[in-house]
């Protein structure tokens, strides 16, 4: 009696939005990682390029994770940009 109508008119509908929430929460997990992803294959490539042409860089370890965060900051924009509503 009571208890059902209570559920379905308060609980229900605040378990939808949790599930709605936690998928919306899984969407922006999967695009941070693979813009961290992106952006570590796409340092490599362009550290390993110019090498390849003949460029010695001496990089700290501090130079590289700003680079690398930097990077994939703009591959987050940029994934954001493309899939926006």
């Amino acid at each position: 009696g009571n208890g059902l109508r209570f559920f379905f008119k308060f609980i229900n509908p605040f378990s939808f939005f949790l599930i709605m929430k936690k998928k919306k929460y899984k969407k922006v997990l999967f695009r941070i990682l693979t813009s961290l992803l992106i952006a570590t294959f796409g340092l490599y490539a362009l550290i390993f390029s110019a090498k390849y042409f003949g460029a010695v860089y001496n990089i700290s370890h501090g130079e590289y994770f700003i680079t690398w965060a930097l990077l994939s900051i703009l591959v987050l924009l940029s994934i954001n940009h493309v899939f926006k509503k």
